[in-house]
């Protein structure tokens, strides 16, 4: 079913579309909802009026261009000469900027023909043309057009390469998927989010994975589709759940291989609502879809505790011992092995697997270690490595990249072990990096560093959800301590804390959260979120974190 919905206000069109600010020198113009059922709402906006100044037409192209992704910028070209109109490429750069922020629309003084109107906007984030997004603290971004008079009317000549759009729009046009690519050594898919329009996500998903994982993650991925490889015109089509995938490729010699590159297109394609399965050819060879492998299974949830009677599991009601240790803090144990258990003790981070040492890790980690899914135990670190261990050969150092950003304070590595969070630097700040590792699974080094952009304040603690998904507890001078989730790739959100926090630790959604801190009479808590409540531990624990 096809609705039509005609607002003859301008205002209501911002309320749902949150696109730009209302026009102050034109009449109202009108701004049509169509939607099919099921497919949530989609937005369209009408083309330039006639006689429209030089800033209600930037402001009416605000409006065509957050509607953009739903006709691929057709609207919005009509804004634009006609040369113009031919050579645009918007699809280059959105700059997102903050909904609750309008923009500023300012037009220069004009003459007979050219003028120029200054849009001054609040910009919180870019995605480039792959739909990678970069975050930035927020910041005022101006952008200037220049409009020419074509047929008596006002257009824009010559605007950049990109549009801009509120975070508003943004989200409700684009959706953050993951490409996924094999690991080196097979064991899993690596996750690499891009934006993508929300409108024929299918195809882009799949023309994003032909054109390959991006540059940071070269290293540590494989992409099983074939060097090469083109999609025809017709390449892509889902029907009754079923997405029906062409490729110009040779199909893969060895069965690793086809069994990974039909791994890389089932996880990536189902992403999308209406796809359930996927039916492959290569040039007309049907790629055998029977031996997809299921996803590991990360166990994130189990929390450890530690307090006056030792390190032990938590269940809601009790504590069961692991080990007597007295001066334990901060545990955690392993992704995929429970009995693989690491502490923060006096002098170091001890490992014991079934009660058995299989790790010392000499140096202070006030903020507890890391168990990674392949064994590995993550301890003390300096400015530019991490103490590691838990095979035969004890203690070893792994590097890490941008020593000039300086001590690391804790190191928290991803359920997939092909990424790690990393707290640095005497301001507190919070980064994300690659784990390069050896065919065995062994790390090597943590390279492709990016920084974690927070409003204001310090990074307090991290820790990951999945492998994709981040919780950062935040501190501002005279302010509460804020919860600050997102997506890999993604945009923040943030709840208040009712603690100060000392540690923070997630267990597979953001919704199961353990801090430890005081509370506003001095007094230690340590506390877990479950949903929006807040309930304090067993007695005697002094600290907890979950697996990872």
């Amino acid at each position: 079913m096809r609705r039509r919905v005609m607002f003859l206000a301008l205002a209501t069109c911002l309320a749902l579309a949150g696109c730009t600010s209302l026009p102050t020198s034109s009449s109202p113009a009108p701004f049509d909802v169509s939607a099919r059922d099921g497919s949530g709402i989609q937005f369209s906006a009408e083309g330039p009026t006639d006689g429209a100044d030089a800033a209600t037409l930037v402001n009416d192209f605000l409006l065509a261009c957050a509607a953009g992704p739903q006709d691929d910028y057709t609207t919005a070209r009509l804004f634009l000469t006609a040369a113009s109109a031919r050579s645009w490429q918007p699809e280059t750069e959105i700059l997102v900027y903050d909904t609750d922020t309008a923009p500023s629309v300012s037009s220069g003084s004009e003459n007979a023909s050219e003028v120029d109107v200054t849009v001054s906007v609040l910009g919180v984030a870019s995605i480039d043309a792959s739909g990678v997004l970069t975050r930035v603290a927020a910041s005022t971004v101006s952008r200037t057009f220049t409009l020419l008079r074509e047929d008596g009317q006002w257009r824009i000549n010559s605007p950049e390469n990109m549009v801009l759009m509120s975070r508003a729009a943004f989200t409700a046009s684009f959706s953050l998927a993951n490409l996924y690519f094999p690991t080196n050594e097979g064991g899993d898919l690596v996750a690499d989010p891009r934006w993508y329009p929300s409108r024929r996500l299918a195809s882009h998903l799949l023309a994003g994975l032909v054109e390959g994982p991006r540059q940071s993650l070269e290293s540590v991925t494989l992409n099983a589709i074939p060097a090469g490889t083109t999609v025809p015109s017709q390449g892509l089509d889902v029907t009754d759940g079923v997405a029906r995938v062409e490729l110009n490729a040779v199909m893969p010699g060895g069965e690793g291989a086809r069994t990974s590159l039909a791994w890389e297109l089932v996880r990536t394609l189902t992403q999308v609502a209406d796809v359930s399965q996927v039916h492959v050819s290569l040039s007309g060879e049907v790629l055998d879809m029977q031996a997809v492998p299921a996803p590991p299974n990360y166990s994130l949830d189990t929390l450890v505790g530690a307090g006056s009677g030792g390190v032990g599991l938590v269940s809601s009601s009790a504590v069961t011992e692991l080990n007597s240790v007295s001066d334990a803090s901060n545990p955690t144990v392993s992704p995929v092995d429970s009995s693989l258990v690491a502490w923060s003790g006096s002098d170091g981070v001890y490992a014991q697997r079934g009660g058995t040492a299989v790790a010392f890790l000499p140096g202070r980690v006030p903020l507890g270690p890391s168990v990674d899914r392949f064994g590995w135990v993550w301890g003390s670190a300096t400015a530019s490595s991490v103490s590691v261990g838990g095979g035969v050969d004890g203690a070893f150092s792994v590097s890490v990249e941008s020593e000039s950003d300086g001590q690391i304070h804790a190191v928290r590595i991803s359920p997939d072990g092909t990424r790690a969070l990393v707290l640095r630097g005497s301001d507190a700040t919070a980064w994300v990096g690659v784990v390069e590792r050896e065919a065995s699974g062994r790390p090597v080094a943590i390279r492709s560093l990016e920084q974690i952009p927070v409003e204001h304040g310090s990074v307090v603690d991290v820790s990951w959800t999945t492998s994709t998904g981040l919780v950062l507890a935040v501190r501002e001078s005279g302010e509460e301590d804020q919860l600050v989730t997102m997506p890999l790739g993604g945009l923040p959100s943030n709840v208040s804390l009712p603690i100060r926090v000392a540690s923070m630790s997630a267990g597979g959604s953001s919704s199961l959260v353990v801090i430890t801190g005081t509370d506003a009479a001095g007094k230690e808590q340590v506390l877990i979120r479950s949903g929006a409540l807040w309930q304090n531990v067993p007695d005697g624990l002094t600290s907890a974190r979950y697996a990872g």
